[in-house]
């Protein structure tokens, strides 16, 4: 195979030649000038064109035919010597060659497809292990289990579409249970980057009424409560949950940063800091918060992992109308807790309420 893509790009460096025969390009150009002003006689003796027309159509007509005429034939393009395009063209082969013979291994059988998906679970090898079950369900969708597998592979791989299609098909087939609605209305959720939207929120209604006490069906209702702005309601209902919600549980510090993100505005001024404000003009004022601000987002460099300070920030960028600052606490939090899906649902939902590219 190399050496016919090396023949290909060889031959026409090695072999070319000029084409014998050409025509001449100054005569073709001297006949259609000749048939231009010829044509311009005929048009001028019927009358199709006035003389003053005429006379400036065959003095541009002559003009050109002279100007053909002058030019006299280019010499073609010198190419450059064969030789530099064949070594050009070898040193690859010649550079890799060694290179493979030394690191490669060029005994090593190739692995079909059909035995790569044979040995996927012994190999341990994921994207075979969901292609492989992927080919299952292909031939038989209405196998609820390989369902089953299916769903968390794809939330474990963040392909939100793909697992909340596979959640779906589980619902098809077996009849509904809370957990199974939380899961496939959180990834309705994440598809749509952190908006709990109207079909997302009817799953999560669902799944309350099977199971009242369902942490995560619970907490993405509050959220959307936040998000349609009934900040009363959301925090009502983040408040009761965060009472269930054991010291230990993981998901507990998302809980209080949105909470305590509620009502969230410019960080908080003490009293005095207030009553001294109230003598300032409206741009020191406005120079105290952004301070205060740039200070937040200072403590947030050297402390990444405080989710309610972040949204925090968003939020006071956004109110001091700085919407590229704004933007890039939003860009740097999502960095700072990527392999997160709850604090990314949360920084996307705020992101969306506050209009943040």
């Amino acid at each position: 195979m190399t050496a016919a893509v090396l023949a290909a790009l060889l031959y026409p460096v090695l072999w070319s030649s000029e084409p014998q025969g050409a025509p001449d390009r100054e005569a073709y150009d001297r006949a259609i000038f000749r048939d231009q002003l010829a044509e311009l006689d005929r048009d001028a003796a019927r009358g199709a064109i006035g003389g003053v027309e005429a006379e400036a159509a065959r003095n541009e007509i002559s003009r050109r035919l002279i100007s053909a005429v002058g030019s006299g034939p280019k010499a073609p393009a010198k190419a450059g010597p064969p030789s530099l395009a064949v070594l050009a063209v070898l040193i690859v082969p010649l550079v890799a060659l060694p290179l493979y013979l030394q690191s490669g291994r060029p005994s090593l059988p190739d692995v079909p497809l059909a035995s790569r998906l044979d040995n996927a679970t012994a190999t341990g090898d994921f994207d075979a292990l969901l292609a492989k079950v992927e080919r299952h369900l292909a031939g038989q969708p209405d196998d609820v289990q390989g369902w089953l597998v299916l769903a968390p592979a794809y939330r474990k791989a963040q392909r939100w579409n793909d697992a909340a299609d596979a959640f779906r098909n589980v619902l098809r087939l077996q009849p509904p249970d809370a957990g199974t609605l939380a899961d496939f209305a959180e990834m309705l959720v994440f598809a749509n980057q952190g908006m709990v939207r109207a079909d997302a929120l009817r799953v999560f209604i669902e799944a309350l009424k099977l199971d009242p006490q369902l942490a995560k069906a619970r907490f993405f209702h509050a959220l959307a409560l936040k998000q349609e702005g009934k900040t009363t309601d959301a925090a009502t209902a983040f408040e009761a949950l965060l009472a269930d919600t054991p010291p230990d549980a993981g998901y507990r510090p998302m809980l209080e940063a949105e909470l305590k993100d509620m009502n969230s505005r410019p960080p908080a001024l003490s009293q005095d800091t207030i009553a001294a404000a109230q003598d300032m003009s409206a741009s020191d004022r406005q120079a105290m918060i952004q301070t205060m601000v740039d200070g937040l987002e200072q403590k947030l460099k050297a402390n990444g992992d405080d989710l309610e300070g972040w949204l925090k920030l968003m939020r006071a960028r956004s109110v001091l109308d700085d919407a590229a600052r704004a933007a890039a606490a939003y860009k740097t939090a999502k960095d700072q807790f990527k392999g997160k899906p709850e604090a990314l649902a949360a920084l996307d939902g705020l992101a969306k309420e506050l209009n943040i590219q």
